[in-house]
């Protein structure tokens, strides 16, 4: 199987996350003619990560962490019995449903010239209004407490990189302070071995783009 990716995409670094705590081989390449026509053809949503099982084609991230989840059951990412993993769920859609929607302009803005200084102050307070609401959840369901690593906490990780790190970059903003157990979460998650390794290709991955941009 192959993996169409690339490094920075927090999307395809969330399945790369799943693939190495599987230990599940993959062939990782770059899409051609990304954002093109063509690539529309190969992929009709136009979008990475693409998993190539040599049968089909598998897009949307999330969609491939399932089928991998799926094909490929130990070491299990996901909790056996139905109402623990109905609350990991909650914790694997956060990402995308409350968190993506805020950070989108923000990333945008990292190539923006002139920068806007109160876009950037609205949605920077709209994010931490969403992580304030991650970290209730974490309380409610004593999430932060978990010790194995699930397919929620990789959905979450490669998100939460650039949603700390963009702010920083765009006008020095830390949005973890007033987020507690979002904070101490992220300092566990990022010492288990599959994040800490994908985590090191987004970052390396996303100064070659913004070099490029």
């Amino acid at each position: 199987m192959k993996l169409i990716n690339l490094a920075h995409s927090p999307y395809a670094a969330r399945v790369r996350m799943v693939a190495y705590a599987k230990g599940i081989e993959l062939d990782y390449v770059a899409p051609e003619g990304f954002r093109t026509v063509e690539f529309k053809q190969f992929n009709i949503l136009g979008k990475v990560p693409v998993l190539d099982t040599g049968e089909q084609l598998i897009p949307e991230s999330i969609v491939i962490m399932d089928y991998l989840e799926d094909t490929h059951p130990e070491p299990a990412l996901r909790p056996a019995d139905a109402a623990k993993r109905a609350q990991m769920n909650i914790f694997y859609r956060f990402p995308d449903v409350y968190i993506q929607p805020v950070l989108l302009p923000l990333f945008q803005q990292l190539g923006a010239n002139p920068r806007d200084d109160d876009l950037i102050v609205e949605k920077v307070a709209a994010l931490d209004a969403q992580l304030q609401l991650l970290d209730e959840l974490l309380e409610r369901f004593d999430r932060y407490g978990h010790s194995n690593l699930d397919l929620a906490d990789c959905a979450l990780a490669p998100i939460m990189y650039f949603a700390v790190a963009v702010p920083q970059m765009l006008n020095g903003s830390d949005v973890l302070v007033n987020a507690p157990k979002v904070a101490n979460w992220w300092q566990w998650v990022q010492q288990q071995e599959p994040v800490a390794r994908v985590l090191t290709e987004v970052q390396e991955g996303l100064a070659s783009f913004m070099g490029k941009s």
